[in-house]
């Protein structure tokens, strides 16, 4: 509003007229139009004055050139020319022209305003008075001159105390139609004035369009009509203008199509004059209040616009609307004969944009310096070590866990700036800053500094062992020592570009710290959901994905929350609805057991995200992986209960039994006694060597694990049950179609695991039955399988027959037992990377396959 205001005033003031007046003259120096065909000049040009001498000439030459007009037939004259007094030397020449301007009745004659001396008084001077009295009109040839001295416009109305004399082109149009001409173009003078008598008045003021450069009108020469030259036809019907155009003589004047190196002479000038106004084309000046009405709305809009743009395009914008501001004065002058001066509007549209970009660049660098107040108090995602002290702390923490004899940093003159342990000496040698460099059994690398260059020496007895991941290691701290990237920044003394060079660094320290808490999120053994407090997801991990069995992160995102649900089965009586209301409700932390396809528990923890003057951000929904764990405490509880029940009992029975035998209850003989007493400890015994075999089975360490044969481990256990199976009367099948199966195994896990399954076998088999062991050896696994004929095992105890602890009924292996046994089989198995699989009917005996990953001789 205020830059609308200030242009207003230079609207009013016309302060920038002269920018105005170079863009007038430069559109008709541009634009080039032809001159009506019916318009002539007849010029006293330096051809006639070579023929007739020089001048003035005697008025009977002109009164001649009257004639031969006349004679031709043109429309109307207008001489160029005052005869102001009579002629004593040549008064018949005066009498020749006063007859020839009579007889012609088309004759118009100038009005001149003169001044003869500076500041005196203001005189018309006329045409003598008889050949006035004869002439057909008499008309001013003023052509007023802008502060420049550049002829642009003309008064069609002017005279001494009141505007009455008529230009010489009006005079001359009024005259061939006299009806036509009463109503005038042109900037009207004020009405209300008042005029001296002896000053200028002026009224119907236009600006001259002119055609084209001098001499684009069609002229002939004084001398070639008065000798005949010029054909009648060539003359007839037109306007026949006489001035002089010689050097030296005429009025000539600097207009905006000729400039001051080649004025154009004033005859000239009447001629687009009178072109112009046949033609309706005089050019009149937008007034101040028409030009305010035309500029205000234009700048006020373009600075409307720049609110609603983006920085790049203001510039864009400007340029766009001060062609548009040209093209529309170039419009209204070609097209509708109006003047839109548009200097102020294109000024103001630069100021627009300077004062624009001035506040928005102040408005950017405070929030420079607010964003980096900001930034600096945020917390660093990598450190910058910049003193040798850090460094050194660093070293020697990195020393440490790699095992280094020794470490130096030195300068780039080779002084020892820190150093720790068995000091490598100085290379004196080139050494990279992006690869390890080998000196004398010592590794070497280049750290860049502002001012000169560190260099990291380690020493060590075996150079193989500091693995290349360590290297990395040591030059990634060397990474956040050096000065290249962070501080190496080319020196700026302006500020906004050293304000934007920080304001870069703190956005890469920002863009640091987001990537190292995505990579956090992304490697989060928990799963984490971000959840707004429209219960829409908006940050999600891979873990929750991975959770929640979604393909991408970016699908669990925008997701609601109570859609997930469904794939979260909570344990116990609490429902989804009102643990999200405790949350983000009353913000309480809420902990439930849940779980979630295929099987797996996890706990969920949700708690609200933040309170920030009382404004709810939402809240954070972590998933715990949590099956190993409960895993685990089924397995305390199993051996808690195996403890104080299975292994218990027996011994409880030996404690009942000499109680008894010392209160006289107990058997009498002695060899029942120790049977009973035998029975009891072997089954306390086997029952704590079950456990202790599962137990270990289940730490058994896989790199432990060598190339064993399991032919060989399956005659061992055959051989073991050998005596169990003849006190039975059972036959043992060997059906071995193998002479060697290798495989990658504990061998004593695997025999006893194929004891534990022929002992079973064997047990609960009757008497004079068969068990056969089944072994093929293939190119990918080794298949042992025992079969006995017992009584078999039903559908619903075969699907928890391996689990430790159980206790099964009637079941061929297990019957009265804990399942001790086939669990740690089933540990085995998976231990060695195989299955442990069961068929059986009951009543017609089990069979139990055993396959593990075969392992060749050469690996």
């Amino acid at each position: 509003m205020a830059l609308v205001l200030v242009l207003f005033l230079l609207i009013q003031t016309d302060w920038l007229w002269r920018w105005d007046q170079l863009l007038y003259d430069m559109q008709f120096k541009l634009w080039s139009s032809p001159p009506s065909e019916d318009i002539v000049i007849v010029a006293i040009d330096g051809a006639s004055l070579g023929e007739l001498g020089r001048w003035p000439w005697s008025r009977g030459l002109h009164a001649e050139l009257v004639q031969r007009l006349t004679a031709a037939g043109v429309k109307a004259m207008a001489l160029d020319i005052l005869f102001a007094e009579e002629n004593s030397n040549d008064p018949l020449g005066d009498l020749a022209l006063i007859e020839a301007v009579a007889a012609s009745g088309r004759v118009v004659l100038p009005v001149v305003i003169e001044q003869y001396s500076l500041g005196g008084q203001l005189v018309e001077a006329l045409p003598m008075l008889p050949l006035m009295e004869v002439a057909a009109a008499l008309g001013h040839v003023h052509i007023d001159l802008d502060l420049d001295g550049i002829a642009r416009r003309v008064h069609l109305f002017e005279g001494i105390g009141a505007p009455y004399w008529p230009s010489l082109s009006v005079a001359l149009l009024q005259m061939i139609e006299p009806g036509k001409w009463q109503q005038l173009p042109g900037e009207r003078r004020e009405e209300n004035r008042v005029y001296s008598e002896h000053s200028i008045v002026r009224d119907y003021q236009v600006l001259i369009p002119f055609l084209g450069p001098p001499g684009h009108f069609p002229r002939v020469s004084f001398i070639d009509v008065l000798k005949g030259k010029v054909p009648a036809e060539a003359l007839r019907d037109k306007i026949a203008l006489v001035g002089v155009t010689a050097s030296g003589l005429g009025d000539g004047l600097p207009t905006p199509v000729s400039g001051r190196n080649q004025p154009m002479q004033g005859i000239e000038i009447n001629a687009n004059l009178i072109d112009a106004l046949r033609r309706g084309a005089t050019i009149e000046r937008l007034g101040i209040g028409a030009r305010m009405l035309v500029s205000g709305p234009v700048l006020f809009l373009t600075f409307l616009v720049f609110l609603r743009l983006p920085p790049k395009s203001v510039m864009v914008a400007t340029g766009s609307m001060i062609l548009f501001t040209l093209v529309l004065s170039l419009l209204l002058l070609h097209g509708f004969y109006i003047w839109f001066p548009p200097t102020v509007v294109v000024i103001g549209l630069i100021l627009g944009y300077l004062l624009w970009s001035w506040r928005r660049l102040e408005h950017t660098m405070r929030y420079f310096e607010q964003e980096l107040e900001r930034l600096q108090s945020e917390p660093k995602a990598v450190p910058f070590y910049d003193e040798t002290l850090h460094i050194s702390s660093g070293l020697q923490f990195l020393g440490k866990i790699l095992s280094l004899d020794g470490w130096v940093l030195r300068d780039q003159s080779g002084q020892t700036l820190q150093g720790d342990g068995r000091l490598p000496g100085y290379p004196g040698c080139d050494i990279s800053d992006s690869s390890w460099t080998n000196h004398n059994g010592a590794l070497w690398v280049s750290i860049p500094r502002e001012k000169g260059t560190w260099y990291l020496g380690l020493s060590n007895k075996d150079e193989a062992r500091i693995p290349e991941n360590a290297r990395r290691l040591l030059v990634e701290l060397m990474s956040q020592s050096t000065l290249e990237p962070r501080s190496r920044s080319r020196p700026v003394a302006e500020h906004i570009e050293s304000q934007i060079q920080s304001v870069q660094l703190a956005i890469a320290e920002l863009r640091t710290m987001r990537g190292l808490i995505s990579d956090t999120l992304r490697q989060m053994m928990d799963g984490l959901l971000v959840v707004n407090p429209v219960g829409q997801v908006v940050l999600a991990n891979s873990q929750a994905r991975s959770f929640l069995g979604a393909e991408t992160e970016d699908e669990l995102r925008e997701t609601d929350i109570m859609g997930l649900t469904g794939k979260i089965e909570l344990q116990g009586e609490q429902d989804w609805a009102q643990a999200l209301r405790e949350v983000l409700v009353e913000q309480q932390v809420v902990l439930m057991q849940a779980r979630i396809p295929p099987g797996k528990e996890v706990l969920v923890q949700m708690s609200p995200l933040s309170v920030e003057r009382q404004k709810l951000h939402g809240m954070i929904v972590i998933l715990s992986d949590v099956s190993l764990l409960k895993e685990s405490e089924r397995k305390r509880a199993q051996a808690l209960h195996f403890l104080s029940h299975d292994l218990r009992s027996p011994l409880t029975s030996l404690l009942s039994l000499a109680r008894m035998r010392k209160q006289g209850n107990g058997p009498h003989d002695p060899d029942e006694l120790v049977e009973r007493l035998e029975f009891y400890t072997r089954k306390a015994l086997q029952r704590a060597e079950d456990f202790l075999q599962l137990a270990r089975a289940e730490n058994v360490d896989q790199g432990s694990f060598q190339e064993t044969d399991f032919v060989a481990i399956a005659h061992n256990a055959l051989d073991e049950v050998y005596t169990n199976a003849r006190s039975k009367k059972i036959q043992l099948i060997r059906s071995i179609a193998a002479d060697e199966a290798w495989v990658m195994a504990d061998s004593s896990l695997l025999e006893r695991v194929l004891l534990n399954l022929l002992s079973n076998a064997i047990n609960y088999s009757p008497e004079g039955s068969t068990v056969e062991l089944h072994l093929t050896a293939g190119e990918k696994e080794v298949v042992c399988c025992i079969e006995d004929q017992g009584q078999g095992i039903s559908d619903e105890d075969q699907q928890k027959i391996f689990d430790p602890f159980e206790r099964l009924r009637n079941s061929a292996g297990v019957r009265g037992g804990t399942g001790l046994g086939l669990a740690f089989v089933k540990v085995v198995a998976l231990k060695h990377q195989g299955t442990i699989e069961v068929d059986s009917t009951p009543g017609k005996g089990s069979r139990f396959c055993l396959r593990i990953p075969s392992e060749s001789l050469d690996g």
